[in-house]
Parts: structure tokens; sequence; C-alpha cells
């Protein structure tokens, strides 16, 4: 019995130690996998995660390329540009309108470029969170596994298919509901933001190509779309309306004030951030309380089985 309670506070201690490690070292644990790397890399575009944020490099890529086409003077229409969010459609939308009617976006493609850093930027950060938690379960997990084969070598422990089967179920099941659970609350948490940004990028795009006024609101939506539709965003898309007022009614341009609600609506994102990595870390140790441990109880459970059957 003293045998166990040492190795279960142990174990205990490990889980907590480990459940606090900065996500840093956890980052650190990658390098030393190349070939880990190698794979992940070779398959990133199939993987969940890893595909939005390759996706999103492939485009600023396709996007800096089509650029320097636009400096040349050349009117091109770019085909198969990589899926990103909103930005692949706005991006197309404005190199379409170029092509078609020669309506400048020179000024117009700093920003959206400036825009999609800055976005995949915020999407690292959430992926780092994220594989930071799938890394902490592994580390968990391979604990578990070294001392049970490590315990039935020296003790000689016979190793019950129902209990590798039962631990091993216990543990992927955590591992997928934590998956599950973050890319359900990841997208009831930013996908609001993501189509308010859209929604202020093609209001703002469209009005410097020269579009009128009509076809602007009904093209980004901004009007009837999740700016004003969400009370987080209650007194911007306020601001918002009584700036298209004033558009109408003085033809000023509300260009600078649209790009300061932009950068409001990145703050109130970055400020939900630090929300949702809290409740990742709870939800992280959760999964590790109620599916990890389990695991490895069950094998102390079968360890105590075996001793008093002796």
């Amino acid at each position: 019995m003293l045998i166990i309670s040492t190795t279960v506070f142990i174990y205990i201690l490990l889980l907590l130690i480990t459940a606090k490690l900065p996500d840093h070292l956890w980052d650190k644990l990658l390098e030393l996998g190349p070939n880990l790397l190698t794979i992940l890399n070779k398959h990133k575009k199939n993987l969940p995660f890893i595909n939005e944020l390759t996706r999103g490099r492939e485009l600023l890529l396709a996007f800096s390329e089509c650029e320097a086409k636009i400096s040349l003077g050349i009117k091109i229409l770019p085909k198969h540009l990589p899926k990103y969010k909103f930005y692949t459609g706005l991006i197309e939308q404005l190199f379409e309108t170029n092509r078609r009617f020669g309506m400048g976006i020179k000024k117009f493609i700093p920003e959206i470029r400036g825009a999609l850093i800055h976005d995949l930027q915020f999407e690292k950060l959430i992926f780092d969170e994220i594989i930071g938690g799938f890394l902490q379960f592994m580390v968990i997990a391979l604990t578990t596994w070294s001392f049970v084969f490590l315990s039935s070598s020296l003790v000689f422990i016979p190793l019950s298919k129902t209990l590798v089967i039962s631990m091993l179920i216990l543990q992927f099941s955590g591992g997928a509901l934590f998956f599950v659970l973050v890319k359900k609350y990841q997208l009831k948490t930013f996908t609001k933001f993501n189509k308010a940004i859209e929604e202020l990028y093609l209001f703002s795009g469209l009005m410097d190509i020269g579009l009128n006024l009509n076809e602007i609101l009904l093209r980004s939506g901004i009007l009837q779309g999740n700016l004003v539709s969400f009370k987080i965003f209650e007194n911007l898309s306020g601001r918002v309306k009584k700036l298209i007022a004033r558009l109408k009614e003085t033809g000023l341009s509300p260009k600078d004030e649209t790009q300061e609600i932009i950068k409001e609506i990145w703050h109130l994102q970055e400020t939900n951030f630090r929300k949702f990595t809290k409740k990742v870390q709870v939800l992280k140790f959760v999964i590790l309380a109620f599916f990890f441990l389990p695991a490895y109880f069950l094998y102390l459970y079968s360890i105590f089985q075996f001793f008093m059957d002796q």
C-alpha cells in the first residue's frame, strides 16, 4: 500500500507540474522531433488547426506576387487562390474590379496585406495554445505507459487486454473531447469578429475603388451582418451607421473612422483571446483529471487486485 500511495502522489504531482509548464517549453519539444515535424509539414494541409495557418500563409505569398504584378501595371485576375477566411473573396473582388473597370486598388493593397499578416499572427497564438494542450496530454500518456510497461516488467504483472483497451479509450476520448470542445469554443468566440472585420474591410475597400454607395452596402452587408447583430459591437455599429448617414448627407469619406473601428475590433478580439486562453487552460486540466488520471488509476487498481489475489 505504501508503494501504491507513493506512486499516486508522485503521479499527481507530475500531473500538476505538467499542467503548469509554460507553453514555450512545449514549443521546445516540437524542435526536438524533426521527423515528426517533417511528417506534419508533408500532411499539414489535411490536419486540423495547422491547415488554416498553411492556407493563410500561402494566400499571403500569392497576394504578394499579385501585388508585384499590379505595381507593374499588369491587370490580372488571380486564379486558384488558397481559401483563407474572407480574405480570398475580398482579394478576388478587388482584383476583378481592377481588371474589369480599371479602378485603382494600389492604396488598399498594403492595408489588406497588413490585416492578413495581423490575422495570421493571431491564428498562430490560438494554434500554440491548442497544440500546447495536446503536448501536455502526450507527455502524461507517455509517462503513464512508461510506468505501466516498466512496472509490469519488473514485478511481472500481467497486462490484460481489457485493461489496456480501457486505458487507451479513456486517453483517446479525452484528446478527442478536447479537440471538439476547443474547436467549438474557438468558432463561437472568434467567428463574429472575423465576420465583422470582413464587413468593414469590404465596405472600406469597395469605397476605395469607387463603387456607388448602395452597391457597397449590398456587397459588404455592413448594415445587416455580424457588426449590427452582436451586442459586443453595439457601440461600434452605432458609429458606423452615423458614418454612413454622414456620407449620404455630406459625401464626406468615413475611411479614417472605419480604420479606427477595425482597430477597436482587433483589440476586442485580443481581449477575448485572453478569456479563451483561460477557458482552454481549465479544459486542459479537466481532461487531464477526468480522462488521463483515471487511466492511470485503472492500472493502479489492477496492481492492487493482482497482489490481493496472490
